[in-house]
């Protein structure tokens, strides 16, 4: 595997994190080992939603900054980038997510610039397993090289998300529902993430771990937890691999590192990482929170033809958690019925609804509530083997 660079940095000090990701960066050979003169550079981030940056839900605007400097010095031109989940892809929906988000100011400051193109086109990929074209949005096919920048995050339907993940982000605004109705186990899903990555092919990874999220991620129903470290690396896979060794998460327990392992894209193995920086073991965190629960498709038994076929729909309702709206917290805004691929959300009486049987459990509804109202509940029978450990969870 190629080496993950690991880099204390206790907090978000703007000369700190400079210093920090710039260590980072030379560890792998200097930012002119991955851009050229004249070349513009798509910093990809993690711009889930309109939450200010210490919610730990979107990548910080100084990480990015940093990011972008060293672009400048190498004489190309930085452009930040992301489509998010909740909002329309219009230029309003953008100026709301960056401004809430801290990123409005360093474009006015001259650091970066940012997105406005809203378009979208065809991306092939005639490698793909999954997928083998995709609609990105623009900046994507203009940029010369891609440098991805994630956070470091849990997630309730992959139970880790990083760098393996953060691509899904091309795909325009309300497009990624329909990857969640066509693609309903997670299995189908982390392999579309990597037919993504194939696609794609970002040249740099910078990792936002100063502040992470643990719990229940990716959004607002995650808590921030001060993690203090950047991670870099030209590979994604072994970035996850290292970042998940720190938080305390098997690999192998997410959907995307185990589909790379089978693509034969890394051994499965932690201690076949090389890292420069700092050693792994001098950044593992105790005690981080892990998803209370993760969705799952009958514990993987959907790999089973007859089980699927005849099971899947009533293991669906009774083994997975349901999207639940809070009546006293739901604002009736209407962003979870316009994400849900399967219009299983309605709004009745300025409150939201959630069909049951429509659902696919692609918990859409709960990642992108702005004021986090939609909690997963077990039913009866759900709860009952949640409480006896035979559904996973902490």
């Amino acid at each position: 595997m190629s080496k993950v660079s690991i880099v204390s940095c206790s907090n978000y000090e703007l000369e700190l994190v400079k210093h920090s990701v710039r260590t980072c960066v030379d560890n792998l050979g200097g930012i002119k080992k991955f851009v050229h003169p004249g070349q513009k550079v798509l910093l990809k981030i993690n711009l889930l939603a309109g939450t200010p940056p210490e919610k730990a839900v979107t990548t910080h605007p100084a990480v990015v900054s940093a990011l972008a400097e060293l672009v400048r010095e190498a004489g190309a031109h930085p452009l930040v980038a992301d489509s998010p989940g909740p909002v329309p892809y219009t230029t309003g929906g953008l100026k709301r997510v960056y401004r809430a988000a801290g990123f409005l100011e360093p474009e006015k400051q001259g650091v970066f610039e940012l997105n406005w193109d809203i378009s979208a086109a065809g991306l092939s990929y005639n490698s793909g397993k999954i997928i083998k074209r995709f609609e990105v949005t623009k900046p994507v096919l203009d940029a010369d090289v891609v440098i991805a920048v994630p956070k470091l995050k849990t997630h309730m339907f992959t139970t880790f998300t990083g760098a393996t993940k953060i691509l899904f982000g091309v795909i325009p605004g309300f497009s990624k529902a329909g990857y969640h109705a066509k693609l309903q186990t997670g299995e189908q899903f982390a392999e579309m993430l990597l037919d993504i990555i194939g696609a794609v092919q970002p040249a740099l990874f910078i990792m936002d771990g100063i502040l992470a999220l643990e719990g229940d991620g990716p959004g607002l129903h995650g808590q921030p937890r001060s993690v203090g470290v950047v991670l870099g690396a030209s590979d994604p896979v072994a970035m996850d691999a290292a970042a998940c060794k720190i938080i305390g998460i098997n690999p192998l327990e997410v959907p995307m590192l185990r589909a790379a392992a089978d693509r034969g894209w890394w051994d499965g193995k932690s201690d076949s990482l090389e890292i420069v920086g700092e050693p792994l073991e001098n950044v593992v965190v105790e005690g981080f929170k892990r998803p209370s629960h993760v969705a799952r498709d009958a514990r993987g038994l959907d790999r089973l033809p007859w089980f699927k076929r005849i099971w899947s729909p009533v293991a669906k309702q009774a083994l997975t958690p349901r999207p639940v709206p809070d009546g006293n917290r739901c604002t009736g805004c209407a962003t979870c019925s316009k994400v849900c691929p399967q219009n299983a959300v309605t709004i009745f009486k300025g409150k939201a609804v959630v069909r049951d049987r429509a659902c696919i459990r692609c918990y859409c509804c709960h990642e992108m509530c702005p004021e986090a109202a939609v909690d997963l509940k077990y039913g009866l029978t759900g709860k009952v083997l949640y409480r006896l450990g035979l559904l996973g969870g902490t």
